[in-house]
């Protein structure tokens, strides 16, 4: 199942906003050459995890009453003088996948699938209800955490891999097992699956399977062997051709190596038997993609990801232009301010694709004037002033400045290099 749009009203910090989002067999106006990838830019505090939050929140409200999820503010709170909110609204339009066997909506439309969350009189919980145009068959749909329909993961800016007191059987006590596909989104403390919470369960060609998918997205100087090193009970890698346990790893590599092995064992939970693991549907909502990668690393995370897994709906948020410029145009959003101070979100029609870093940060996605430090044009401003006002002294320290930003501070103050 994917998401072909989702409409938020109240939410957290957003008034009301829409988005039409692309995914796996999207076809009409507006596709891009990536249809399963849709990349959230924009300030600290816009709203970007919101988002993420909204979706998780509306595919699976029939589930998360019993599941351990908690809605801790979630219906918007007005600033002072404003009208007061009284509940939120979240609804999603459901593109099922080929293969899979939903019920049909009324009318012959897409299944809809609706979150209200009321604000109560006094305190931050708010309560949750949930609606289906289905009815009850999706219910049933649900009731079963290893089938493959509405299959959602979620993973936050503090993921982190547990990998010595991680508790599987104590996890599935806390959280129902389709919240704790999401929960990164809403607790900062969720700990990812390691691979040795799964992976040894697999035998054979289901095995060779998750370890090949794992290598689909990673860069080549890194290789996942498969192999558990049984003195340290870790899954070596390869890494520039030595053997490397996980937790030798860069943090890099083990925040990317982490939430995908997760992801491929929450895969391997809900394939059909034979079904290869890149061909199950899904939506995987990720929250900063580029979040510890090197520079290099960021220009190519995007794209393998998706074509290393073609039939997941992506939702990423970042704040890299490197990222940004990896995609078309109708694959971004971009967080806004609505003229009563409520987050939206809209897209623009400026390129992006192909852009470089400079560029971009100096666009309409990322807003800069400049990209030089705020001291260096404080600077800068100061002997603009005093040229213009006609002291040719600062006229030529300013081009100076403008042209050889490495200079020292002394150069800066009339005393030429030599």
């Amino acid at each position: 199942m994917y998401a072909k749009s989702l409409h938020i009203r109240d939410f957290k910090c957003f008034g009301k906003t829409e988005l039409e989002l692309q995914y796996p067999g999207r076809t009409g106006d507006g596709v891009s050459e990536t249809p399963n990838v849709n990349l959230i830019l924009g300030d600290n505090g816009g709203g970007k995890s919101s988002v993420l939050r909204a979706l998780g929140i509306a595919v699976l409200a029939p589930v998360l009453h019993e599941s351990g999820f908690v809605p801790y503010r979630l219906v918007r709170r007005p600033r002072p003088g404003q009208e007061p909110v009284g509940h939120a609204l979240l609804k999603i339009e459901a593109i099922p996948e080929r293969s899979e066997r939903l019920p049909k909506a009324p009318s012959s439309r897409n299944p809809e699938l609706q979150a209200r969350i009321e604000r109560r009189s006094q305190g931050s919980l708010d309560r949750l209800n949930s609606k289906w145009s289905s009815g009850s068959s999706i219910r049933r749909l649900f009731e079963d955490d290893r089938s493959p329909a509405f299959f959602i993961v979620g993973y936050g800016a503090t993921r982190r891999v547990e990998t010595s007191e991680y508790s599987e059987s104590s996890a599935r006590k806390l959280r129902g097992l389709r919240y704790q596909r999401i929960a990164g989104l809403f607790e900062d403390h969720v700990a990812l699956r390691p691979l040795q919470a799964w992976l040894p369960r697999l035998q054979g060609a289901d095995r060779r399977r998750a370890v090949a998918q794992i290598n689909r997205v990673l860069p080549r100087n890194v290789r996942f062997s498969g192999r558990l090193d049984k003195v340290e009970d870790q899954y070596l890698f390869k890494f520039e051709g030595v053997p490397t346990p996980f937790s030798a790893l860069s943090d890099g590599y083990k925040a990317f190596i982490g939430w995908v092995g997760d992801l491929v064992g929450h895969l391997c939970d809900v394939a059909s038997p034979g079904t290869a693991l890149a061909d199950v549907p899904g939506i995987v909502l990720l929250d900063e993609v580029d979040l510890h990668l090197h520079p290099e690393w960021q220009r190519n995370v995007v794209p393998a990801l998706a074509s290393g897994f073609p039939k997941l709906q992506f939702v990423f948020t970042s704040h890299s232009p490197l990222v940004a410029s990896t995609v078309r145009r109708e694959n971004v959003f971009v967080t806004d301010v609505a003229e009563d101070g409520t987050a939206t979100l809209k897209q623009l029609e400026e390129r992006v694709y192909g852009r470089s870093a400079e560029q971009l940060l100096l666009s309409s996605y990322f807003g800069l004037q400049t990209t030089r430090p705020e001291s260096f044009q404080d600077k800068a401003q100061e002997l603009f002033e005093k040229a213009a006002e006609g002291d040719s002294n600062a006229a030529l320290r300013y081009l100076e400045r403008l042209t050889d930003p490495t200079m020292p501070p002394k150069a800066a103050t009339g005393q030429r290099r030599r």
